[in-house]
């Protein structure tokens, strides 16, 4: 079986506006990260299969830090996008928790949701799934330093671009 395209998974009881946009990390271009969709401190994010990122090339299957760098990529995306673009962010601490295996040539798509936010940290849950997020791959959970360095990275970009009257 051959990986479809990306398509905008469904997401029941989660308030989010689907968009389509390549990451702008390096990290996340590497592994062909796409953001689908963002919502009140929340972002989706989608991965074609490819075999490049295979983990066991007998089953096909994605590597698992592969779906790692997923979750912390979404998340970091969830933190930006939860201070309105005001500070880049560092991963402080990060755990993932594989639930079951990733399936064969399978598009990945994660979640993430910034639950707290204080002045210098973001505590997020996320997860990875294939098309249904009641049957995450793995989840994800852990916290990021807001204001990690002084540049204001532009890893989200419009149209996650909050206008801010100050231009800061």
């Amino acid at each position: 079986m051959e990986p479809s395209e990306l398509n905008f998974p469904p997401l029941p009881g989660i308030d989010i506006t689907p968009i389509r946009q390549d990451s702008r990390s390096p990290m996340g271009l590497n592994i062909g990260l796409v953001y689908m969709g963002f919502g009140d401190k929340r972002i989706c994010t989608g991965l074609t299969w490819d075999e490049s990122l295979v983990g066991n090339a007998e089953t096909g299957v994605l590597h698992g830090g592969v779906v790692t760098a997923m979750i912390d990529e979404t998340a970091g995306g969830a933190s930006v996008l939860a201070t309105d673009h005001k500070f880049s962010v560092a991963t402080i601490d990060l755990r993932v928790d594989y639930m079951r295996p990733a399936e064969p040539r399978q598009n990945l798509y994660c979640t993430a949701h910034i639950f707290r936010l204080t002045k210098r940290v973001a505590f997020f849950n996320a997860a990875a799934f294939h098309q249904n997020p009641d049957k995450p791959i793995a989840v994800g959970t852990g916290t990021f330093m807001l204001g990690a360095n002084d540049s204001v990275p532009d890893i989200l970009g419009s149209p996650f671009r909050a206008n801010n009257a100050e231009g800061d």
